[in-house]
């Protein structure tokens, strides 16, 4: 009987053991039927494991019954599951999790808008800042100011890969109070998904009682420095004005920017004061075209609406320029050497990327043509693969007229390219040269009536930009003919070319017959000029009158040649040079721009 009793107390207490596992009911006799286990508190909650992401894979679950594993992910700030299917621990914030992700520079952050006391925050108002994102998720950027002061910045997304990105974090609010004289402004810290990054700004808040009356005087407006295409602005790149200011708006803040352009753009702010002041624009950006690129100027006057404008020139690439001719090194007829038409052209500021060179251009790659070169060569620089940009003809060649070598120029320049033709040679070089490049057997070019040396003939005077270019503006001025005579066409397509300068001589008495010693074809970048030596130079600028009309300075810029003709009483200032440089200019344009 005892042994029954003793069996039957045993296994009393063994289901009710049992029955005590199956519910767990902390703070509560009662646990919900369908609840293994129920807390109940009002004050308190549970802990899970707390760990690291490190942590956590260091887990490694392997069996089914580890499904649903639970912990708190510190790096995330977030609870995570373990997944069976997936074998892959899951966050319960979303499917990608909270991102990891840092500030890449502290100086890239850019704020932008004017911000005034009292005045809302609207759309022109938000902070730019670049981020490198570790790990993809969810994210939420903040920027407040610290202490608070009624405006803040905020935005939340997805980040779906890693990398860099930018961020526009637009502000909302209205400023309670203006930044007292002499301080830098508001401190604004940003905190990244609830970490508080090291990186901080100032935003400067004015008082909106003082109103920023003032006017651009878009008159005043310079572009300034040398712009490389895909090359960074430097602290040269900047654009100057002049604004004023009414004397109410002394001590307010002015505000002025350009559009981006270009892939470029300019801004300014400061004080006004009173009067008129000087502001600069600093640019920041990097050149992606060529082309020009015009810039609108605005700015945050209370009492002006003007715009103004202001257009930024990138320098011309490096252009590969063929030279055929004689005396490199002596009279210039090739520019090659070191006469003075070759001094001229390597001269960077002429032609250069040197603040001050007139043409902002990468220079060039000159190709000495010698004095007759083969068919072979002319087809290979001007139809081959990697044809030359621009071709400059001097005295004295022979071979530029036969039929090959004409039909090699003709081909050049239907593809775009650019020739300057300075041909005389009775007619061995500009006859055949001018009917190839026309398609015409009916133009004629022989030596002008009366052809004596050192002529004196009138340019035109007409808008062009050879005659009115960044060297000089010679319309109605003079050129001088070297040494010989010149070449005068008929025959010309009237509608086909614009004349420079025609057959009379103004140092001497001629039968003027009307024929064109100079010209530009209309359609075509072709410049013909009637005399082989009109690059001609020497080193004085005396007696004879008759030769080497081409100067330069000491600074290698063109300049007249004084005194020329062949008359003693009857001379005058020559532009040979000028001419020249101002047709090399134009063609650097051409050359660039002649896919467009």
């Amino acid at each position: 009987m005892k042994k029954n009793t003793g069996f039957l107390l045993m296994m009393l207490i063994l289901f009710t053991s049992l029955k005590c596992y199956s519910q767990v009911g902390i703070n509560t006799d009662s646990p919900d039927e369908k609840a293994a286990m129920e807390i109940v508190s009002s004050e308190k909650g549970i802990l899970v494991p707390r760990m690291t992401e490190k942590e956590r894979d260091a887990i490694n679950p392997t069996t089914e019954n580890q499904q649903s594993l639970l912990i708190f992910n510190t790096d995330e700030d977030c609870f995570n599951y373990w997944h069976k299917v997936e074998k892959e621990w899951k966050s319960l914030c979303g499917k990608i999790g909270k991102a990891d992700f840092e500030i890449s520079d502290c100086n890239s952050i850019k704020v932008t808008g004017l911000y005034r006391n009292k005045e809302s925050l609207g759309t022109g108002h938000y902070i730019t800042v670049t981020v490198n994102v570790k790990k993809a998720g969810a994210y939420t950027i903040t920027a407040m100011p610290d202490p608070e002061n009624g405006y803040y910045f905020t935005q939340s997304g997805e980040f779906l890969a890693t990398g860099e990105y930018q961020l526009v974090i637009p502000g909302a609010g209205t400023p309670t109070d203006y930044t007292p004289t002499g301080q830098p402004g508001d401190l604004i810290r940003f905190t990244l998904n609830g970490v508080v990054s090291s990186c901080t700004t100032y935003i400067p808040i004015e008082d909106s009682s003082k109103k920023p009356e003032y006017t651009m005087n878009c008159s005043k407006v310079q572009v300034n420095g040398v712009y490389l295409l895909d090359q960074e602005l430097a602290p040269g790149n900047t654009i100057t004005m002049t604004i004023t200011a009414t004397a109410n708006a002394i001590g307010a803040t002015y505000i002025i920017e350009t559009d981006e352009i270009g892939g470029i753009r300019f801004s300014a702010s400061g004080i006004l004061v009173s009067g008129t002041q000087t502001v600069t624009l600093t640019g920041v950006g990097t050149p992606n075209t060529l082309d020009p690129i015009r810039l609108t100027i605005t700015s945050n006057s209370s009492t002006s609406s003007t715009t103004c404008s202001a257009t930024v020139n990138v320098a011309y690439t490096k252009k590969r320029i063929l030279t055929i001719g004689s005396e490199p090194n002596g009279f210039g007829y090739n520019f090659s050497g070191t006469a003075q038409s070759g001094r001229m052209l390597k001269a960077a500021n002429n032609y250069g990327t040197l603040s001050n060179s007139i043409v902002k251009c990468e220079g060039f790659d000159v190709i000495d043509g010698s004095v007759n070169p083969t068919d072979a060569q002319m087809q290979e620089w001007l139809t081959g693969s990697n044809p030359v940009d621009i071709v400059i003809i001097g005295y004295v060649n022979a071979t530029v007229g036969n039929a090959a070598q004409g039909a090699a120029i003709r081909q050049y320049l239907q593809n775009g390219g650019v020739v300057l033709a300075f041909m005389d040679n009775n007619g061995v070089q500009a006859q055949p040269l001018l009917r190839a490049v026309f398609n015409s057997s009916t133009i004629t070019a022989t030596n002008i009536a009366g052809a004596a040396p050192g002529m004196v003939y009138a340019f035109s005077n007409i808008e062009h930009e050879i005659l009115n270019g960044p060297f000089g503006d010679i319309r109605g001025l003079y050129w001088g003919e070297d040494a010989s005579y010149t070449q005068g066409a008929t025959g010309l397509p009237a509608d086909d070319i614009i004349v420079f300068s025609t057959d009379e001589d103004l140092s001497g008495t001629n039968s003027y017959t009307g024929a064109v010693t100079a010209f530009v074809h209309k359609t075509l970048n072709f410049v013909y000029v009637g005399d082989g030596g009109f690059n001609s130079s020497n080193t004085v600028n005396t007696s004879p009158y008759t030769i080497c009309p081409f100067r330069v300075d000491a600074n290698n810029a063109p300049v007249a040649r004084q005194r020329y003709g062949r008359i003693t009483n009857s001379v005058y200032p020559v532009y040979n040079s000028v001419f020249t440089a101002n047709a090399i200019a134009w063609g650097i344009k051409k050359a660039q721009f002649k896919d467009q």
